[in-house]
């Protein structure tokens, strides 16, 4: 987590509205990676939960060790399956990817799956 007097800890939070009929299917998609991305090299947690007060909100949240990690882990199929839960929400998710220095959202994402020029999100 430290290297060179830095914090290098990088976040990705994911805050998911759902309409009522798809929060059961978005879950199980989010828990049928969680174990994956908390066994991956660098993954210092991931969580999934349902707000209690607003059954729609989903919030996710990984951490990891560092950016690098993280960057590599976003062009993962376990990344993918999270997209294509991002996918069925009902409102843009709100997304805060960041460290120390700040955060970002969605454009970041789809540049770190870049591939050869094309974006490659779900």
């Amino acid at each position: 987590m430290v290297s060179d007097d830095r914090l290098t800890l990088a976040t990705c939070s994911i805050d998911m509205r759902f309409a009522f009929k798809d929060v059961k299917h978005a879950v199980q998609l989010l828990l049928s990676v969680k174990e994956n991305i908390q066994a991956k090299h660098g993954c210092r947690a991931c969580k999934v939960g349902v707000d209690a007060a607003d059954s729609g909100l989903v919030q996710y949240l990984e951490e990891w060790e560092s950016a690098e990690l993280f960057h590599k882990h976003v062009r993962s199929e376990e990344f993918r399956r999270i997209l294509i839960a991002m996918d069925l929400c009902s409102e843009e998710p709100r997304i805060m990817i960041g460290d120390l220095s700040g955060h970002i959202g969605m454009e970041y994402l789809r540049k770190l799956r870049e591939e050869d020029g094309k974006i490659r999100i779900a």
